[in-house]
């Protein structure tokens, strides 16, 4: 049984967890992989007179690929809503030995694709129901070049179920399940799931943050050994593979997985640690508005005042986000409606829960589910808007074919980041907002800035640190709690006291364990300071501009970034002015913040 406190109703997807529809499903399933990899060795190589035959194979391996999206959406959210349930946990290393069963097919179609001559290859592309996916099946030949022979390949994917990917999947059981002790002076302490840490470090009261991160941080150090376990086993599996398959560097794949370049890369993280004083200033007036001579890690999310404090119910913040939505872009706000009519968000806290947020999407609905703790705190209603931003990206590509539907992380933020400026800015300008809310509005968007300009970059550097560190052994979690306090005080500078910095951050953040996809953070500032400069061009251009958002969105999944970037805003993005361009629209907004009276 599902957890029957979650708040969605996923009965879309299937009409209960295993039940008919749902075994059918997975049986049908399983039989078409099958069918896939055992016709693959018939189908020649990509030249004529066997294009039809590739044609019709690639045809079917779509399919099989968003069906097995679906169910790995499901499966994905019932995990996530109920971390204790042993029967869903099963169903999702089920799953994962599926998808490598799914990749030994793109396995065989990647040593095809390797071996096809350039004017085969062409040819290919150019057939009519392939012209769709061109972009897929190129970033799937350059993957070709750099991988092993096929038969170390099937193994590296039989491994990844048992090795990397259960090392992952430790990792969340972990957090899912994990509690902390809120002690907080005069009261009983409480324990309570270390999903509701984060909520609270946005309380008002510095006691109430304090005895929040302390807890969670306690907790966190219980488990620092598997932690540090399971991290080392990710990296040094990916180190070992890439290094079998001649990969020069481990930014590469993260690169090629984020639809960019790596100069792209290094000239936007150049300019933001050349512009890291943005964030500083920023941090300063805070510190200086909450009375305090510098901050610590738990003071990064708290609101400015008390009045702040009050606590907002999801229906008043649902009802928010929709109305900022519907001024600004009305498509996008009747979509928010129909996500909170319809039941597609999971929001209580609750214990089992699995920390964090995001949205997932099914290739084979018209739906999204989202999947966070909404504690009342003002940042939840903007963590509410960005994940809504996701599930519109999905539902403006509804029917574009499944491969042209695969956008890179980098372009995902995007349209999450936008919306969260669609609500800030509706606050902003609202001729009714007092002047203490604009103030309080503009000083989260502001602190979003800090999160995307000093932490997500510093996330990067860590991660890059430890890569490099990794690559010549285990690194311990002492270790580990050294690099982070020295990454976070090498981009926070002054601004955070030293006995406020958070040594095991690196333990407490999901994205270093995603075990799917590799340095999971650099793209949210890559999506912020994008989404900077497309929300430019909507606030000058206005309700013309927002067609040709949506054919940004659209492209998301059949370019690179430079390419989509190019195409529709006319920007280069491996040079820095338009890094820079982004980073002053941040610097502009401090100005106002603190000239304000409030």
């Amino acid at each position: 049984m599902t957890n029957a406190a979650a708040d969605w109703d996923m009965t879309s997807y299937f009409p209960e967890f295993g039940g008919a529809a749902y075994r059918s499903f997975r049986e049908d399933l399983s039989t078409a992989v099958e069918g896939l990899c055992e016709s693959l060795p018939g189908l020649g190589p990509v030249a004529q007179p066997h294009l039809e035959g590739w044609e019709s194979w690639l045809l079917r391996l779509e399919g099989v690929v968003a069906q097995n999206r679906h169910l790995g959406s499901y499966l994905g959210c019932l995990s996530a809503a109920d971390a204790h349930n042993e029967e869903i946990q099963r169903d999702v290393a089920w799953s994962a030995q599926l998808r490598a069963e799914i990749e030994k097919a793109l396995i065989g179609l990647r040593a095809a694709l390797r071996d096809a001559e350039d004017a085969n290859f062409a040819r290919l592309l150019a057939r009519e129901p392939l012209v769709p996916v061109r972009h897929y099946l190129k970033q799937a030949r350059r993957r070709s070049l750099e991988s092993m022979d096929a038969i170390s390949e099937g193994l590296a994917a039989d491994l990844g179920v048992n090795g990397i990917g259960a090392w992952g999947r430790l990792y969340d059981q972990i957090s899912g399940s994990l509690m902390f002790t809120f002690a907080m002076p005069g009261q009983e302490p409480e324990r309570l799931p270390v999903s509701r840490a984060r909520s609270l470090m946005g309380d008002v009261d510095p006691v109430c943050r304090r005895a929040a991160f302390r807890g969670a941080n306690e907790a966190w150090e219980e488990q620092a050994e598997v932690c540090a376990a399971s991290l080392n086993a990710i990296a040094g599996t990916r180190l070992t593979l890439y290094e079998r398959r001649g990969i020069p560097h481990f930014l590469d794949p993260a690169c090629l997985d984020s639809g960019i370049s790596r100069k792209t890369l290094e000239v936007m993280i150049g300019v933001a640690r050349e512009r890291a004083e943005v964030g500083r200033k920023i941090l300063r007036e805070r510190a200086r508005r909450m009375g305090l001579p510098t901050l610590a890690f738990s003071d990064l999310e708290a609101p400015l005042a008390a009045s702040s404090a009050r606590r907002i119910s999801y229906t008043e913040a649902a009802g928010r986000v929709e109305e900022a939505f519907t001024r600004f872009y009305p498509a996008m706000g009747a979509f928010a409606a129909e996500a909170v009519e319809k039941k597609w968000i999971d929001h209580t806290p609750r214990a089992g829960k699995r920390p964090g947020g995001f949205c997932s999407s099914s290739p084979l609905l018209q739906e999204s589910r989202i999947f966070m703790t909404f504690d009342g705190a003002l940042g939840d209603v903007s963590t509410l808007a960005h994940e809504l931003g996701h599930a519109w990206h999905s539902r403006v590509m509804g029917d574009l074919r499944p491969w042209a539907r695969g956008y890179p992380m980098t372009l995902a933020e995007t349209a999450s980041t936008f919306a969260e400026q669609v609500l800030v800015d509706r606050i902003l300008s609202d001729p009714q907002s007092s002047a203490e809310e604009r103030t309080q509005v503009l000083d989260g968007r502001l602190s979003d800035a800090t999160a995307f300009l000093l932490n997500t970059t510093m996330r990067f550097t860590f991660e890059k640190a430890f890569y490099e560190e990794r690559a010549a052994g285990e690194v311990s979690a002492n270790r580990l709690c050294a690099l982070m306090r020295e990454h976070q005080a090498d981009w926070y500078g002054d601004t955070i006291d030293p006995e406020g910095l958070d040594p095991y951050f690196w333990a407490s953040k999901l994205h270093f364990y995603i075990s799917g996809l590799s340095f999971y953070n650099f793209p949210y500032t890559f999506g912020y300071l994008f989404s900077q400069g497309i929300f430019a061009r909507a606030q000058h251009e206005g309700a013309e501009f927002l067609p040709r958002y949506e054919a940004l969105l659209c492209d998301t999944g059949s370019a690179t970034a430079e390419e989509v970037a190019q195409r529709h805003l006319g920007v280069d993005l491996e040079a820095p002015e338009f890094w820079n361009e982004s980073i002053d629209r941040v610097a502009e907004d401090f100005e106002i913040y603190a000239n304000s009276a409030f």
